[in-house]
């Protein structure tokens, strides 16, 4: 037995990550999705789930407008770093870079503020935020959203991981509880507007976390007095990595805009709750994606092809197997989960089962797009989102309004199939590198 278990871990463990990381990110994340399940229970019965559904296309665009103004900083910066040359102190001469993220963070962000006053006070506009108070949440939750991107992306890159796990996946969902446990002992019920009030205080904390993990486990890495010349095409790879991640945003989360474009917002509460419980699916590549980026980061700036192409096999075999056990646990509590709220029935469990599956495509082509994006690649990942973005929007104008939720489903699977596809293809094409599933051809 015990040389079947040093098998296995040999053959699809040692070139991924450490087992005992993993189990612990694991446990964390897996706490947190519990305590988030309970407060959209309870949320969702105190508000509605038309009113949720509208709470999270808000949500959805305030993520959006964020990834805008990161303009591809945190991925810019998990490529760029690793190449860096050490100062006399073995420091990385990273100073210069991250001082010219901060400043486009703070320039993109008062333009922001600019065309907001502009089309609101000088065009008379209508936005669409314009309401509720969401005029003024909506850049504060922007600002709160953009500065824990650029934490995370700095932490990621010097392997501090559980920490963050701790604050984000943990902490904040349990505070949320708290804050609603604190409503339902005195027996009032949050509006919309004091529940995007909790979230602004909640996601202050966070970064005001973040920014401590920073100062306190960073610092010591990093030469912020070095005079190194940044990238001559820095603006370029930034534009690309700020498209990409806009477009994945957008491709992700664009059946649910469209539902709340067409007012549709109980259809985009029950798809908000769907994609919650298929996140079960994509947890084994999601979290694996904590430890992955900076690892193929370094194996591409040492030029070890060959070691990222086993990394790239050996993670995508891992990760597929744990999604087929999640899928099958998905399959097992779905009826029950989605009659907690009230809102089961066969062809809602359907909706969840097509929707999760989706999510082994991820795993089964293997973690393409980050390959894309650590290897210098990037603009092939812009590429590929160009594509299906197109192909999507069309059919989502075609069919959400006749269709609502149904449409968002299929339509939602059939997208993850093309974008995985072309992703691959790219990478087989550029890199030579194949999925554990496909037969080799190089």
């Amino acid at each position: 037995m015990i040389k079947v278990i040093k098998v296995i871990r040999e053959k699809y463990f040692d070139n991924t990550v450490d087992l005992s990381k993993l189990s612990k990110t694991f446990l964390l994340w897996g706490t947190g999705l519990i305590l988030v399940y309970l407060s959209n229970v309870i949320l969702i019965r105190w508000i509605g789930l038309r009113e949720y559904g509208e709470y999270a296309v808000f949500m959805n665009w305030v993520a959006l407008g964020s990834t805008l103004i990161t303009f591809g900083w945190d991925g810019f910066l998990v490529q760029q770093i690793p190449l860096l040359p050490f100062n006399a102190q073995g420091k990385r001469t990273a100073g210069n870079l991250i001082r010219k993220a901060l400043f486009t963070f703070f320039f993109l962000y008062m333009a922001l503020i600019s065309i907001l006053i502009t089309v609101k006070y000088v065009f008379r506009l209508h936005l669409l935020f314009d309401n509720k108070g969401l005029l003024i949440i909506f850049p504060l939750l922007v600002f709160l959203f953009t500065g824990i991107s650029f934490m995370k992306s700095l932490l990621k890159i010097f392997h501090t991981v559980t920490p963050v796990q701790w604050m984000e996946d943990l902490g904040k969902p349990l505070l949320m509880l708290l804050v609603l446990g604190y409503f339902y002992y005195f027996k009032t019920i949050p509006d919309l507007k004091r529940v995007y009030e909790v979230n602004l205080f909640l996601y202050l904390g966070l970064l005001s976390g973040l920014i401590y993990l920073v100062v306190k486990k960073v610092r010591r890495f990093i030469s912020w007095n070095d005079k190194t010349v940044s990238p001559e095409n820095w603006i370029r790879k930034c534009f690309y990595f700020m498209c990409i991640m806009v477009g994945y945003s957008f491709f992700s989360r664009m059946e649910l805009l469209f539902l709340g474009y067409y007012g549709k917002n109980e259809d985009a509460g029950r798809y908000q709750l769907l994609l919650r419980i298929a996140d079960l699916v994509i947890l084994p590549d999601f979290l694996y994606n904590y430890y992955l980026p900076q690892k193929f980061s370094y194996l591409f700036a040492e030029r070890d092809q060959a070691g990222a192409a086993i990394l790239f096999r050996n993670a995508a075999r891992t990760v597929f197997y744990l999604q087929v056990i999640c899928l099958a646990g998905v399959s097992a509590v779905g009826y029950f989960y989605l009659k907690s709220f009230n809102i089961s029935g066969t062809e809602m469990l359907l909706f969840l089962l097509v929707l999760s599956s989706a999510q082994l495509f991820y795993s089964f082509f293997g973690s393409t797009n980050l390959v894309l994006m650590t290897s210098g690649n990037e603009k092939y990942s812009f590429m590929a989102l160009g594509i299906v973005i197109v192909i999507e929007s069309l059919a989502n104008l075609l069919w959400i309004p006749a269709y609502g939720v149904k449409a968002a489903v299929y339509i939602s699977w059939g997208s993850v199939l093309v974008y995985t596809l072309i992703l691959y293809y790219f990478v087989h094409k550029k890199l030579h590198f194949s999925s554990p599933f496909l037969k080799r051809t190089v």
